[in-house]
């Protein structure tokens, strides 16, 4: 008899825009119910005022969280998660992405529906401070010259100033 235990994958899908204590509480989440996680970047295909940052930076972004958070040998793979106006096909285009995982760990609505509907295991995560945790409100802040730094990890104020100006 085979005593390995078997190895949970969880995935994590987020457009991290940019990524911030919120996005940082989900992967804490995601990581304490599993043993290896996927990021799948949402909107990778979209670079807009909602969408400033390119699905490139955000992967360079997400890198340094890793880093940062000394999770490497936590991290599978991160992958784009391409918008498509059919349900369907983006999830096919996920799922082709992402590859196997045993469960989804999110605070979307649509995102969870959808892995839900298809028969995925979804956990759904409780937002935290919604308020000051949310790309919009930091892209406002940060446009307006406000102070956005203490929403997102200290490591990364460098970075998103540089990328978002």
């Amino acid at each position: 008899m085979n005593n390995r235990s078997v190895s949970k994958i969880g995935l994590v899908v987020g457009r991290f825009q940019p990524f911030h204590k919120g996005h940082l509480y989900l992967l804490e989440k995601s990581l304490k119910a599993t043993d290896k996680i996927i990021f799948a970047i949402g909107s990778s295909n979209v670079k807009n005022e909602d969408n400033p940052l390119s699905y490139r930076t955000r992967v360079k972004m997400l890198k340094k969280v890793i880093e940062e958070e000394k999770i490497a040998d936590k991290v599978i793979k991160i992958v784009p998660s391409p918008d498509h106006p059919s349900d369907d096909v983006w999830l096919q285009k996920l799922l082709k992405n992402a590859g196997k995982f045993d469960i989804a760990f999110g605070n979307n609505d649509w995102t969870n529906d959808i892995l839900e509907n298809a028969g995925h295991k979804v956990v759904k995560v409780p937002y935290i401070r919604r308020g000051e945790y949310q790309g919009v409100v930091i892209r406002d802040l940060f446009k307006n010259e406000k102070n956005w730094q203490k929403n997102v990890p200290p490591y990364l104020i460098d970075f998103i100033k540089k990328e978002l100006r």
